[in-house]
């Protein structure tokens, strides 16, 4: 009996489990959504951080409008790690160079550079002992050399904020270059160095903000000589997610909307309120001397009728007659007071 028990919960339970089998990779994909994470960037103008912004507020606003608004936010998620490893430096437009300066290959190594044989020996020595016929490390060391003496205090710098940016900088972008001979040969990136240039990325974002805040001077002058593109990252709980970010951008379309149509309105109203205001200035004075002209011939016609007089002039009383006029009541009617009167 307890066998038969244990037969008939074990195929219950494996036809549970076919049946979440076949179940869970439904499920699992109306759960969670698949971002491209690894999506190759092209596009120079995506490097801008307010790309994917400014591109939905052009989107038309029709019934796909949030559809369209969803697949730009997955195009959003799958840049992010390119543009994450190459937007500083501008490695989406700079394919060639990656900012690395020009060496002049035919001097000699580092490690040979200030031997006095090496001046006084023939071309041909001198061309073993260059830069063209040494190791990659060799000119990476002369890349690093060069940016240094871009932005360090004094040519013994070896611990300055602005020394450790610019080895960063020339580390990340010679390794940039590398990731991208490698990416011709294979599809699939080498993780072991897109990790270390994530990590020197982030490092060297640390100690810009840490010099930007101890000398903005030192600070403008390691972005514009090694021409790193700064941003000032956003705190995560400023940093939207789909959704929130969906909903945001719908919200500021529809602000911007909004403004352009009343904008419209207003000057439309405006238009309207000029060409009124001519035709009703113009209404106003045709009636002010149709209104003219009604009283005058209404009193031409009190003058006919002999119920106006055309008085010329302005009517202005005797001066003498009056004045005497006044003297003479006063010395009939004046009586004055008792204390004014004569003593005698």
């Amino acid at each position: 009996m307890p066998r038969v028990v244990n037969n008939a919960l074990f195929k219950n339970m494996q036809a549970l489990s076919k049946r979440a089998f076949h179940v869970s990779p439904c499920i699992s994909r109306g759960r969670s959504s698949f971002f491209n994470i690894h999506k190759k960037v092209t596009e120079p103008e995506k490097q801008d951080p307010d790309f994917f912004e400014k591109r939905a507020r052009k989107l038309p606003l029709d019934d796909h409008y949030i559809t369209a608004l969803g697949k730009l936010y997955y195009e959003k998620i799958g840049s992010e790690r390119d543009l994450g490893l190459k937007a500083a430096d501008n490695l989406v437009a700079n394919t060639e160079t990656f900012g690395l300066p020009e060496v002049d290959k035919s001097k000699p190594r580092t490690a040979f550079k200030n031997l006095d044989e090496l001046a006084k020996a023939p071309d041909a020595v001198k061309k073993i002992f260059s830069i063209e016929f040494g190791t990659r490390r060799d000119l990476t060391t002369e890349w690093k050399n060069l940016m240094i003496s871009k932005v360090n205090r004094h040519s013994l710098d070896g611990e300055s904020p602005e020394m450790k940016i610019a080895w960063m900088t020339a580390l990340i972008r010679h390794w940039s270059q590398l990731v991208d001979e490698i990416s011709k040969t294979t599809p699939k990136k080498p993780t072991w160095l897109t990790h270390r240039i994530w990590l020197f990325v982030n490092h060297r974002r640390k100690m810009l903000r840490i010099l930007r805040e101890k000398d903005a001077e030192a600070f403008d002058r390691v972005i514009n000589e090694l021409k790193i593109a700064y941003h000032v990252p956003k705190q995560p709980e400023h940093v939207k997610t789909r959704k929130a970010w969906a909903e945001a951008q719908l919200q500021l379309r529809v602000e911007e909307e909004k403004e352009k149509r009343l904008h419209s309105l207003h000057e439309k109203f405006i238009g309207e309120r000029e060409g009124k205001l001519a035709k009703n200035q113009k209404r106003k004075s045709d009636l002010e001397e149709e209104l003219k002209k009604i009283e005058q011939s209404m009193h031409n016609i009190s003058v006919l009728e002999g119920k106006v007089t055309d008085v010329q002039g302005v009517y202005e009383p005797s001066l003498v007659g009056n004045l005497s006029e006044t003297v003479m009541h006063s010395n009939l009617f004046y009586h004055p007071k008792p204390t004014m009167a004569k003593q005698y």
